[in-house]
């Protein structure tokens, strides 16, 4: 197989098309990978994705798993007639898949488990790079498929993102009203100003998509410890974070190993859910170690085995700084303070008026001196005898 695989790189070719991509993905397969063997999961995976390639998505010229999810290729002609009948199809195709999964695998015996419940499609369309040798297609790249894995990442919890330079006059009439715009921002495309999409009603945009990316600087803490200790821990298990996260959906918490069952790689998966804590020990992340345990013990680590904890946050305080929805800082307005101008209510010093302080001008009262009316001492004159 890997000998046929070489020799159709050795006579490869290339060419541009213009076509539509689909990239769907399988909601919380995370989650039911840790509650399933190995044989249940690719059993799932595969009649997945045989039924979408068998009885939905007829037409694909191409198409490649992505592990929990499905690459699609449509190719149409350089016209809008065949651009139009090749989108009506796709469109009404992942809608009819995202109404009928899971029941879709109902009647198949070999599925006798439960099933993630629900599925998301990413749909964009453009020019891409085909490879190809004779009359096979060898694989498509270019940016459109990046665009299209990163609008599937936005159709959550389950449903339809398509990009806006599909058109909505691309999107068939019937179906139009099925779908709401929105403006996100999109990791690698557009992380500064925002870009607008197409969404169906079930589609809950993040509040984390409709800010500007590049505001945010993100940390990382992390915890190293070994597999004997992960085994022992009863209960959750704490990690300590040097500040506060931002939101919740601003943290996620990872789990990696080196891998037994393949030498040289690093195995990780996310550990969710989780809780945020604020105490009087400070800042810090919560989890259930219980399904992630259950996880590992598929590798059949030995109990000196290194387990890495990673948690990447944006600091609350760091994403205040950098834009803190430039948080109309007011511009400290004052209210200018209005510094009164110090007027101190001119003190009106009063001059000081002392009243004047009307000296009374000291009216002594004239003293009426009574001008010492000496009583003229009548001299009784000293009569003479």
């Amino acid at each position: 197989m890997l000998d046929d695989l070489i020799n159709k790189f050795r006579d490869a070719e290339g060419r541009s098309e213009f076509v539509i991509i689909v990239v769907c993905d399988i909601r919380n397969f995370s989650g039911f990978s840790t509650e399933r063997e190995a044989p249940e999961m690719a059993i799932f995976i595969s009649k997945f994705y045989e039924k979408l390639l068998s009885d939905y998505f007829t037409d694909a010229v191409f198409a490649k798993p992505t592990g929990d999810g499905l690459i699609m290729a449509f190719k149409h002609k350089s016209n809008q007639a065949d651009l139009l009948i090749v989108a009506e199809s796709v469109l009404n195709k992942c809608l009819k898949a995202v109404a009928d999964y899971p029941a879709m695998l109902t009647n198949d015996l070999m599925i006798n488990f439960p099933l993630p419940p629900k599925i998301g499609f990413g749909v964009a369309r453009g020019t891409a790079f085909c490879l190809f040798a004779g009359e096979e297609i060898i694989d498509y790249s270019g940016q459109i498929l990046n665009l299209a894995s990163r609008l599937n990442d936005l159709a959550k919890p389950s449903g339809i993102v398509i990009d806006e330079a599909f058109l909505a006059g691309a999107i068939p009439e019937k179906i139009r009203k099925l779908f709401r715009t929105e403006s996100v921002y999109i990791r690698g495309i557009a992380e500064d100003s925002p870009r607008m999409i197409f969404c169906s009603k079930d589609v809950i945009i993040p509040e984390s998509s409709k800010h500007p990316l590049n505001s945010y600087k993100w940390e990382k803490t992390e915890i190293k410890t070994t597999y004997l200790k992960v085994k022992n821990v009863v209960g959750s298990y704490t990690i300590s974070l040097p500040a506060e996260p931002l939101t919740k959906d601003k943290c996620k918490i990872k789990m990696s190993w080196a891998s037994v069952i393949n030498p040289g790689h690093t195995s990780s998966i996310e550990v969710t859910p989780y809780t945020l804590a604020n105490d009087a020990e400070g800042f810090s992340v919560i989890f259930d170690l219980g399904a992630t345990k259950k996880e590992i013990e598929k590798e059949k680590l030995a109990d000196d085995s290194v387990i890495t904890f990673s948690v990447h946050y944006v600091a609350k305080f760091d994403a205040l700084k950098a834009n803190p929805v430039k948080a109309n800082p007011v511009k400290a307005n004052p209210v200018k303070a209005n510094p009164v101008k110090a007027n101190p209510v001119k003190a009106n010093p009063v001059k000081a008026n002392p009243v004047k302080a009307n000296p009374v001008k000291a009216n002594p009262v004239k003293a009426n001196p009574v001008k010492a009316n000496p009583v003229k001492a009548n001299p009784v004159k000293a009569t003479k005898k």
